[in-house]
C-alpha cells in the first residue's frame, strides 16, 4: 500500500521486483500522507484519517473516516487505537473498536514543534519523532505521560523502534540510532550521516532502509544493533564486564558465557565502523590476557584492547555475538 500526494492509495503487486503493478487505487477528497497496512486493512491519514478495506486488492474501499483537525503527518496502529501525528497539534488518538465509526479519543495538545513521525514498541510506549527530537510516552487510560526526551541535532521525521533502539530519520543529520532502554537517560549509539536529507526509515533487520530528498533511497547495514529486547522479555546469554571505562591506553573486556556458546566480540566506532575483532571458540579465546576456562554451563574469556594512536578518543560501540543474541555495550576513549 502507498500513499500518495495527489489523494490516492494505490495498492501494488512486488511479486516481481523487476515488474511491480499497480492493481487497485482508492480515491480520497483528501491528501493522503501516511498508511499503515494491518492485514487487509489499510488506514491512511493526512487531511482525513480513512479506514480502507483491501481484502479485494483490486477495489480497495472505506470502511470509516474522520476528519482531522491538522494534517497528520505520522500514523501507528495498535487495536483499538490508532496514533496520528498531527504536525502542530501533537498526538491525536482516534479509536477504532468500531471501524466503521472511528471516533477522536483525545487530542494532546502538548507540542511547540511539529510532531512528525509517531511508533509503537511492544511495551505499549508511545515514541514522537518532532522537530525538537525523540520524545517517549505512555498512554494510559486518558493520560499521557512522559517518559523521556532525546534533542535531535536536526528535525526527526520518523522514528522505528527494535528492541532498545530507536532509528530515526533525523533529516540533513542522517540515520541515528539511539538507546532508548532508560527512556529518562537515552543515548545516541550510533550514526550515517549522508550529508543529504532523510525523512523516512523503514527496518528490515539488519538492514535499515532511509528515504529522502529526490526519492533517493539508502540502505545502511544496521547488524551491530541486534533486536535484543530489553531485559525483561528474554534471560541474558552472558554478562559482560568493561573496566576501567573510561579509559586511555587499554580496555579490558570480560564476557562470562551463561550455558551459551560466545561466537565474536567486536569492536565499532560511532559511526559503525569495525575498529576490531576478537574471533572466540567454546573453549577460549585467541588474542586474549589468560586461556579461557570451560566447564558444562559457563565460559569465561578476557580479551584486552589496546588502540593505537591512530584511534582517536570518542565513544565506542562493543559487541558480543551469542548463539541467539547479542549484546551491545559502550567504552569511552579518552586520549
Amino acid at each position: 500500500a502507498i500513499a500518495c500526494d495527489d489523494s490516492t492509495l494505490q495498492i501494488l503487486d512486488p511479486s516481481d521486483p523487476a515488474d511491480i503493478t499497480v492493481v487497485g487505487t482508492f480515491a480520497s477528497d483528501a491528501g493522503i500522507y501516511r498508511c499503515y497496512a494491518v492485514g487487509d486493512t489499510v488506514y491512511t491519514n493526512g487531511d482525513k484519517f480513512t479506514i480502507i478495506d483491501a481484502s479485494t486488492p483490486s477495489a480497495p474501499s472505506a470502511v470509516g473516516e474522520f476528519t482531522i483537525v491538522a494534517a497528520a503527518l505520522g500514523l501507528c496502529v495498535s487495536p483499538p487505537y490508532a496514533y496520528l501525528a498531527e504536525k502542530s497539534y501533537g498526538l491525536n488518538v482516534v479509536d477504532i473498536a468500531d471501524p466503521s465509526s472511528p471516533a477522536m479519543f483525545d487530542r494532546y495538545l502538548m507540542m511547540d514543534a511539529y510532531v512528525r513521525g509517531v511508533n509503537i514498541d511492544r511495551y505499549g510506549k508511545i515514541y514522537l519523532a518532532t522537530d525538537d527530537g525523540l520524545y517517549i510516552y505512555e498512554h494510559s487510560g486518558d493520560s499521557l505521560r512522559q517518559l523521556g526526551f532525546w534533542a535531535s541535532p536536526d528535525y526527526a521525521y520518523d522514528v522505528v523502534i527494535d528492541g532498545i533502539y530507536a532509528f530515526i530519520a533525523c533529516g540533513n543529520a542522517g540515520l541515528r540510532v539511539v538507546d532508548v532502554s532508560t527512556p529518562s537517560a537515552m543515548t545516541e549509539v550510533g550514526y550515517y550521516n549522508l550529508g543529504s536529507e532523510i525523512t523516512d526509515i523503514v527496518l528490515e533487520f539488519p538492514i535499515a532502509w532511509g528515504v529522502g530528498l529526490w526519492a533517493r533511497v539508502n540502505a545502511f547495514d544496521v547488524s551491530m544493533f541486534a533486536p535484543v529486547a530489553e531485559s525483561q522479555a528474554k534471560p541474558a546469554e552472558f554478562d559482560i564486564g568493561i573496566y576501567p571505562n573510561p579509559f586511555n591506553s587499554a580496555v579490558k573486556i570480560r564476557v562470562l558465557g551463561l550455558g551459551s556458546w560466545v561466537s565474536a566480540i567486536e569492536i565499532f566506532d560511532i559511526s559503525g565502523r569495525k575498529i576490531a575483532e576478537f574471533p572466540v571458540g567454546a573453549y577460549g579465546i585467541r588474542h586474549c590476557i589468560a586461556a579461557g576456562s570451560h566447564d558444562a554451563c559457563r565460559t569465561t574469556h578476557d580479551v584486552l584492547w589496546t588502540p593505537g594512536a591512530e584511534i582517536p578518543s570518542g565513544i565506542y560501540l562493543i559487541r558480543i555475538k551469542g548463539e541467539t543474541q547479542c549484546a551491545v555495550r559502550k567504552a569511552i576513549l579518552l586520549r
